[in-house]
């Protein structure tokens, strides 16, 4: 598949085009089933497979190349991969370490995913699953034997800014992907048939809360959610009695 094009507003598109939505990648895309012209303002995309979504004279047929894919006997391969982006504020500088977990063609390591490289490195992920309704506090843990980078290395080089901070606040991002869909340099004659740079679930946003464990072979820290960090609630203010006290009052 092609890459796909962003909307935007009165726009000309023809049949079999491929749009994203304006909010990012989330694992969904739209093909225009009849052409014509967007209206002044975008559609509610849908985030179920197969729908068809109407905008202005312009109509799309809702689809996910994962779903598809991992809906056959013999799907291929997920990719996990895992990008760490540092905080000029606190962190120093605005740094993004791309890793994965896993094992490429290439002699480093290195999987290549929308043009960037992902390069090898000891990761432990889990805690990503929902349990009862709750956000999830998933723990990231990486090797400190490398030396590229090494982490506590980062880690100093962070706290000289922010004394203790040790990548608190820098945020997390989940991506996985197929196999089979990743860049055609990943592959030893650099062609792959089947490269599809859209073709992604929906990427999972987490900031680190804390550092739990460093010593010479391990840096671990709890993830958590925007909404569940120190200090934050959703909505920001909650209407109590003591502040409205008509608050439970009302009869019909």
């Amino acid at each position: 598949m092609t890459a796909a094009t962003v909307w935007s507003a009165g726009a000309t598109l023809s049949a079999n085009t491929v749009i994203a939505s304006t909010t990012g990648a989330n694992g969904m895309f739209f093909r225009v089933t009849q052409s014509g012209t967007t209206g002044s303002s975008e559609p509610a995309w849908s985030t179920d497979v197969g729908v068809t979504i109407y905008d202005n004279n312009v109509r799309y047929i809702s689809f996910s190349s994962t779903f598809e894919e991992i809906s056959k006997v013999n799907p291929s391969a997920i990719i996990e991969l895992f990008e760490l982006h540092l905080v000029t504020a606190i962190h120093g500088a605005n740094t993004i370490y791309r890793f994965h977990n896993g094992s490429s063609l290439n002699a480093n390591g290195q999987i290549t995913w929308k043009g960037n490289g992902y390069y090898r490195f000891p990761i432990e992920a889990d805690g990503f699953a929902y349990q009862r309704g709750q956000l999830p506090r998933p723990t990231l843990s990486i090797s400190n034997l490398s030396s590229t980078p090494n982490i506590s290395a980062i880690l100093l080089t962070v706290n000289a800014t922010t004394t203790g901070n040790d990548l608190t606040g820098a945020k997390v991002i989940r991506i996985r992907t197929l196999a089979k869909f990743i860049d055609a340099i990943n592959f030893a004659d650099n062609t792959n048939s089947t490269a599809d740079p859209n073709a992604e679930f929906p990427r999972e946003v987490y900031f680190i809360d804390r550092k739990t464990t460093e010593n010479r072979e391990v840096v671990s820290w709890e993830l958590s959610a925007v909404f569940d960090l120190m200090g934050i609630r959703a909505p920001k203010r909650q209407c109590t009695r003591s502040l409205f006290p008509a608050v439970g009052t009302f009869k019909q």
